[in-house]
């Protein structure tokens, strides 16, 4: 595991208040999802795990539930969960969040081809 370097008190991922999706995550992207992912990016971040710029969500259907890769590149670190769904189906799909670095324009979660 690495550990966080922060960089004027600031990191990846901090600023919780300016997140936002694309038209295409908020129209084929359940709610319930979307707001796992985001979890999954702050309970790392509590963690202390140096987070890059660009997390990578990988999304399959397993066994009914939806299994999650969740990698990054730079530290190169790797997760896999699977959880079960309370309102939505599991989809099999990929999903990005990007922080641009820059506090006033937040973060962004898109899909690969929105970009």
């Amino acid at each position: 595991m690495q550990i966080k370097v922060e960089v004027e008190g600031k990191s990846m991922f901090d600023n919780k208040s300016n997140r936002y999706m694309t038209r295409a995550i908020a129209e084929e992207l359940h709610p319930e999802i979307a707001l796992i992912l985001w979890k999954l990016i702050d309970s790392k971040n509590k963690l202390k795990v140096e987070l890059d710029y660009l997390q990578i969500f990988e999304l399959t259907v397993s066994n009914g539930k939806q299994a999650i890769v969740h990698r990054q590149e730079v530290p190169e670190i790797q997760s896999f969960l699977i959880m079960p769904l309370t309102d939505a189906e599991p989809i099999n799909s990929k999903v990005w969040c990007i922080d641009s670095g820059v506090e006033s324009e937040g973060q962004m979660m898109l899909f690969p081809n929105d970009y």
